[in-house]
């Protein structure tokens, strides 16, 4: 049988089809108690059931409910949101902001109220955005409240040179930093396959066309079936496990930089060690000049669009 190893109540706010597949993650792996919320009627009580079948089935020993009032928030020491519009085919995740700011502000808010000790994390899009939304609404410490963002692209990264490359995943460290968007900023002096740079290993040509797939994987994903999901689910479920077990693992999230890679007043994808406590520190990469200068071309665009953002428009 296997044992329980959390100790604190994990939340999800939005049980569309993202916030569905990371439960059924958090599930399997035994983390800990869920708590499923939404604003649709009988959502999350009928995820909860299903959930709670297939925990019986395996033997998993976790207590799931299903919920539409936000004063289940209550005792939550993790938070997941991933409440709000999905994007479309034709739609960058800037398209997003307006539909769902008013969403993550109110959510942030019940939070605030009804979980003011909890940590967050951000899975509605545009990303960094929700996640300095998120962060200046509810007033919590920079350490309690990130996005993921990044640790998505990678894992579409390292997918993709798997495939080049014919070697395991296993084989690969891959690093994107920036935006969660269309100037997320690939790290080739980083990426690697058993310590050796993919610089070294492909050549310009190849390098940019593994860029470009990288880029439009999630564009490609919803051309194709309608939404991102499994993807995102097994990167948030990994940075949950982190918190839960203390893992002390770098992960890339979306965060609130004050004078780190000398950038400050940006959520924006760097890596970070995860524990039980959120984020306990950012790693300051050695990045060669054209890397900076992409990622700070990325932090621009995010900058611009934070003060769309913060706006009374």
């Amino acid at each position: 049988m296997k044992v329980k190893l959390g100790e604190s109540l994990i939340t999800i706010v939005g049980l569309g089809k993202v916030g569905s597949n990371i439960a059924e993650h958090i599930v399997l792996k035994g983390l800990d108690d869920l708590t499923l919320i939404d604003i649709i009627q009988g959502l999350p009580q009928g995820n909860a059931l299903d959930l709670g079948h297939m925990a019986s089935q395996l033997n998993i020993d976790v207590k799931i409910k299903g919920s539409n009032d936000y004063r289940d928030l209550e005792g939550s020491d993790i938070v997941i949101v991933s409440a709000g519009f999905p994007r479309t085919a034709d739609m960058s995740r800037l398209d997003l902001l307006k539909k769902n700011k008013a969403i993550i502000k109110q959510v942030s808010e019940k939070i605030l109220e009804y979980a003011p000790k909890s940590k967050v994390i951000i899975v509605t899009n545009p990303l960094d955005l929700m996640t300095y939304l998120a962060l200046k609404t509810t007033g919590f410490d920079r350490s309690r409240v990130f996005g993921v963002g990044s640790e998505l692209d990678a894992a579409r990264l390292k997918y993709h040179l798997s495939s080049i490359l014919k070697v395991s995943n296993s084989s690969i460290s891959a690093f994107v930093i920036g935006e969660h968007g269309d100037s997320m900023t690939i790290l080739k002096s980083q990426s690697k396959v058993n310590g050796v740079p993919i610089k070294k290993l492909l050549d310009e040509s190849q390098i940019f066309s593994l860029i470009e797939k990288t880029k439009k994987s999630g564009a490609d994903i919803i051309s194709l079936k309608g939404a991102t999901t499994f993807g995102v689910a097994a990167s948030t479920s990994s940075i949950v496990e982190s918190m839960i077990k203390d893992k002390k693992k770098v992960h890339l999230a979306s965060f609130y930089l004050n004078g780190e890679y000398g950038l400050n007043d940006i959520c924006i994808g760097v890596p970070v060690i995860i524990g039980k406590n959120g984020v306990e520190k950012v790693i300051e990469l050695e990045i060669d000049n054209d890397e900076k200068d992409l990622f700070f071309k990325s932090a621009e665009s995010v900058k611009k669009s934070i003060q769309v953002l913060m706006s009374d428009e």
